[in-house]
């Protein structure tokens, strides 16, 4: 495994070609816009934090991962503003919102600067990158590998593998026990959630021992994972067309959520942890109440399958990204 530095621009000009296609719905539609990545297929979508927004004019930003390159817009407008050069399948915003990482089939992870779209620092894998997460403060990123390959944590700063404490090991190895994905760290940081082996057990770790502290069996391999806000709640997305809700302190499955007519892929919770949106196989996105379990809304949303979904951090639209390649922007509203 090596660690490349690179301080060379990642962008490409925008031209006639490049220039993103928005359709713009009726009135009544809860279809916003719908942006066309010019790809066949649309991997992931993440908007940037709501921190960032001080300075900007747009507010939040979007990112797209598709199977041409990474790309970033106004969700607001659709306008395309950036284009970060090579393929990736999934992006994630750093706690600031200044660094975006992308991770790609040639098993590279690379960190971006959102403002200048220059590539700061790309990290090598044996493995594509599927997944990739920022812990909460920011000093940490998580990247998890195909082919169930383990997870590594990175000091994406300094470039290092981080030491698990108990393992003499894991600057080698990082977490030997998880699987490629999904993964997502607890809202104070101390704990990760990942699958394990068998793929349809979620376990949850402390980040600074490496030990094993709770575990989720959804009795199904498991596509997807988010956790709500307040980290009270986890919420896989599984093989058998269903969202599962449990009780993070005891382990307890809260509700099953079924309707959807194909296996979820996709899950993220409302910014105020009182809905969910969970992306299918059939080529929906789902809108649920957590306390109740009941469905508020059905989207008819991609030709082919719901690859990702992400709510705007003002929680008055939602994302999502499919098979079809288009990224779709949905009016939801708080509850």
């Amino acid at each position: 495994m090596t660690v490349l530095t690179i301080a060379v621009s990642g962008c490409t000009p925008l031209t006639s070609d490049t220039q993103d296609l928005i359709t713009q719905s009726s009135e009544n539609s809860q279809v916003l816009r719908t942006l066309s990545t010019q790809s066949d297929s649309g991997y992931s979508v993440a908007y940037s934090p709501k921190i960032s927004q001080v300075n900007s004019p747009i507010g939040a930003t979007l990112a797209s991962a598709d199977a041409k390159s990474v790309k970033v817009w106004n969700p607001n407008t659709g306008k395309l503003l950036r284009i970060l050069s090579g393929q990736a399948w999934t992006v994630s915003f750093s706690p600031d919102g200044q660094i975006l990482a992308s991770g790609s089939q040639d098993g590279s992870l690379n960190l971006w600067d959102i403002s200048s779209g220059k590539l700061i620092r790309t990290f090598k894998h044996s493995e594509p990158v599927i997944n990739v997460v920022f812990s909460p403060d920011g000093q940490t990123l998580a990247s998890g590998l195909d082919l169930g390959s383990s997870i590594r944590l990175w000091n994406w700063c300094t470039g290092e593998i981080i030491r698990i404490n108990d393992d003499p090991n894991a600057f080698k190895m990082g977490f030997s026990n998880f699987k490629s994905q999904p993964t997502v760290f607890s809202p104070d940081g101390q704990t990760l959630f990942a699958t394990s082996d068998s793929g349809s057990v979620i376990q949850s770790w402390n980040v600074k021992t490496g030990k094993r502290t709770g575990s989720f069996d959804a009795k199904s391999s498991i596509y997807a994972v988010a956790i709500s806000p307040v980290g009270n709640t986890l919420a896989t997305g599984i093989r058998d067309n269903a969202i599962k809700l449990w009780n993070v302190s005891n382990g307890q499955l809260i509700h099953t959520l079924t309707g959807q007519k194909g296996e979820v892929r996709a899950v993220a919770f409302s910014p105020n942890g009182q809905q969910i949106a969970s992306g299918s196989q059939d080529g929906t996105v789902h809108l649920w109440n957590v306390s109740t379990g009941k469905v508020i809304s059905i989207f008819t949303a991609h030709k082919g399958q719901v690859w990702s979904v992400a709510f705007n951090p003002d929680g008055k639209t939602l994302a999502s990204a499919g098979q079809d390649g288009a990224i779709k922007i949905w009016r939801v509203y708080p509850q």
